[in-house]
């Protein structure tokens, strides 16, 4: 499908060495990374928490294990950045998301509040109570509200479907930021339209990918 051209205001790319310091800075952060070969796809680690931090509804800090079917949630003052396999996910406050495995490959429940994941080469699909977006091996902001779900296919391909109105999903093709949509409720026409990107950035990008060895593909331009 064609793209509508995006509003995004960060797409403008840093400065390349800035993002290699920040990734660099986020290993010496977060401690020694594993291969990416010796990651289980259904185990991972709590790398940093702030703030009230809940995993299945118990507290949870920086060390604590990670698998599927586990629900990460933050509470007013509390931000997470998790690995699970080699997918890794930045959850800011308010937030509450559940990563499980299936025959259909992952699937991401956010219920409420705003993530930032970047993924491996598998499928994935990202649901909240107002769409479902299904990737393959790419970065997504996903921000669920009640009246709005905002969503950054960040890099890579995508499939975003309104739960509303499912004739009107939306195939996009990403480099940086390219297609930001906003989804309605049933009823609402249009049901989804562009809309201006915010509370995510490439540096926070850098810092996921590198917890995981790799870099983002617009570094390797």
């Amino acid at each position: 499908m064609k793209e509508t051209p995006s509003m995004c205001t960060c797409g403008k790319p840093d400065p390349i060495r800035r993002r290699l310091l920040t990734g660099i800075a986020a290993v010496t952060a977060f401690g020694r990374l594993r291969p990416a070969s010796a990651m289980t796809a259904g185990s991972g680690t709590l790398h940093q928490s702030s703030g009230d931090v809940l995993i299945n509804g118990k507290s949870a800090q920086s060390g604590s294990a990670v698998v599927s079917g586990d629900t990460v949630a933050t509470g007013p003052d509390g931000q997470a950045v998790f690995t699970l396999g080699d997918d890794a996910f930045l959850l800011r406050p308010e937030g509450a998301a559940t990563v499980a495995d299936g025959r259909d490959g992952r699937e991401i429940n956010l219920d409420s509040g705003r993530i930032l994941s970047v993924f491996g080469p598998k499928r994935i699909t990202l649901k909240t109570p107002l769409a479902s977006v299904g990737i393959r091996g790419t970065a997504v902001y996903l921000e669920s509200r009640p009246a709005v779900t905002n969503i950054c296919v960040c890099y890579g391909r995508a499939v975003m479907v309104p739960v509303g109105d499912p004739a009107k999903a939306e195939e996009v093709q990403t480099h940086h930021h390219d297609a930001p949509r906003r989804i309605f409720p049933p009823g609402r026409d249009p049901v989804m339209e562009p809309y201006t990107v915010i509370d995510h950035t490439d540096e926070e990008l850098v810092m996921l990918e590198a917890l995981l060895g790799r870099v983002p593909p617009f570094m390797r331009r």
